[in-house]
């Protein structure tokens, strides 16, 4: 019964890689950039920044408007005069108010012709942008870092599960060799019992690994936003991939290309200008105001240079005193700066702690990883010796499981090292402000998947 259980499994996971999309983790990050929310979250956020660009250079031009108007109206402000009543009786008469119409046609410009604010805002929005567009490289190094993670962790669970598979079959073999030489009176029932007991044992941690596998591809396919069960097939391993790094050197590439670090400053520089623009709230600026049109009883005179009206003013504006509300608008941004710039400072210090945590993992892993590598091949001799031992009555069932234990827990250190060593080199490209990748640039289009 469980063979056949086995075998209906078997089945299932061939049928499904048969239907697996090959996915390589640059493929991985490309379909994550496109789909993720946060990216596409910073790419709409950039938009408004240009749009307040275009909103402060709006100052800077003239502001041109038509108005047309039609009225129909009756003054009776002459009867009220207070020398009406001294007019002679058949003047009163004549003066006695008409209903008529008016119409109007006006167009007006109005332009700041100097303005302390003007310029500033014009900076500090164009600030904006270029952290606007920091911003989408940050949430992009970020979901790629995340994603070639999530990839990897999905690598690792399939290499476990191949090392628990490659246990269960040592477990398999022993326990037939088990019971074959009991049946020739070499071996107790107890060793039979032991070696049953673990191989039962092993199985039921192959199913726990094959539910971690589960878990991954579900973690995979949620950094992509795909479906949570789409099966895939990763055509990328956990090779080894030299990479030699020297901590002086991430922390100066860090400092220099960390997208959130040219974010902090241009933050700060943001907050600078806002300084200039409150403080040009006290300061005296010059409007130019025209305006040009026509004033007619009747509309056949449109158009009729009698009936033309136009003005044109230079206003000069000085304000002497509003109750400090503008030094208080001055205080609020120079604080505003002051905090922007000790968040420049504590991001430094974490850029720099996170540099030597990134450098420390892949050497650490590096290390791991050579004395892992050696330890398989041991490993492997001293299960290959014990189990021949075991076949000549040399060794017992015990040591038979510790070996096939020792080569198990092997395989695992090396591919956790691998691992480690896989995701540190992204992490490591990721801290010093490049591609998590190494390969490729982060602002390519979403590939193109199978259906």
């Amino acid at each position: 019964m469980r063979s056949m259980k086995l075998r209906m499994m078997m089945v299932l996971v061939v049928t499904a890689s048969a239907h697996a999309e090959p996915l390589s983790r640059a493929t991985a990050v490309a379909t994550a950039l496109y789909a993720n929310v946060d990216v596409r979250k910073s790419q709409e956020s950039m938009s408004l920044l240009e749009g307040r660009v275009r909103e402060a250079r709006a100052d800077a031009l003239p502001d041109v408007t038509l108005f047309g108007s039609g009225t129909r109206y009756r003054d009776p402000s002459l009867l009220n005069s207070s020398a009406f009543d001294s007019f002679p009786p058949e003047l009163r008469d004549a003066l006695k108010p008409v209903a008529a119409d008016l119409y109007e046609g006006t167009l007006q410009v109005r332009q700041t012709v100097w303005s302390f604010k003007l310029a500033k805002a014009v900076r500090a929005a164009r600030f904006g942008v270029a952290f606007g567009q920091e911003e989408i490289r940050r949430v992009q190094q970020a979901v790629a870092l995340e994603t070639i993670h999530a990839y990897n962790t999905y690598l690792l669970s399939l290499e476990k599960v191949k090392v628990t598979e490659k246990s269960v079959s040592l477990k398999e073999r022993h326990y037939e060799m088990a019971k074959n030489r009991r049946a020739a009176g070499v071996a107790t029932d107890l060793d039979v019992l032991r070696s049953g007991v673990d191989l039962e044992n092993q199985r039921a941690q192959l199913e726990r690994i094959r539910g971690e596998a589960g878990l991954a591809l579900g973690e995979l396919n949620a950094a992509m936003l795909r479906p949570i069960d789409d099966p895939v097939e990763p055509t990328d391993t956990l090779a080894f991939e030299p990479l030699e790094v020297d901590l002086a050197e991430v922390v100066r590439a860090a400092l220099e290309n960390r997208p959130d670090m040219k974010g902090a400053s241009l933050s700060e520089k943001v907050y600078g200008q806002f300084i200039g623009v409150a403080q040009a709230d006290s300061r005296p600026r010059i409007d130019f105001t025209a305006t040009w049109g026509y004033s007619v009883r009747k509309p056949e005179n449109f158009f009729n240079n009698d009936f033309q009206k136009w003005s044109a003013a230079i206003t000069v504006t000085v304000p002497l005193f509003d109750g400090y509300r503008t030094s208080g608008r001055v205080a609020q941004a120079v604080a505003e700066r002051a905090k922007a710039h000790l968040d420049l400072i504590d991001l430094e210090n974490r850029i720099q702690l996170e540099a030597k945590d990134a450098v420390d993992r892949l050497n650490v892993a590096s290390r791991v990883l050579g004395a892992a590598e050696l330890n398989v091949e041991q490993a492997q001799k001293a299960l290959d010796l014990t189990q021949a031992n075991y076949s000549h009555g040399a060794a017992t069932t015990l040591d038979v499981m510790d070996a096939q234990a020792a080569l198990t827990l092997a395989e695992s250190i090396r591919i956790e090292a691998l691992f480690e060593h896989a995701n540190a080199r992204a992490t490591v490209r990721y801290v010093m402000g490049a591609d998590p990748l190494g390969v490729r640039a982060l602002s390519q289009p979403a590939p193109s998947t199978q259906e």
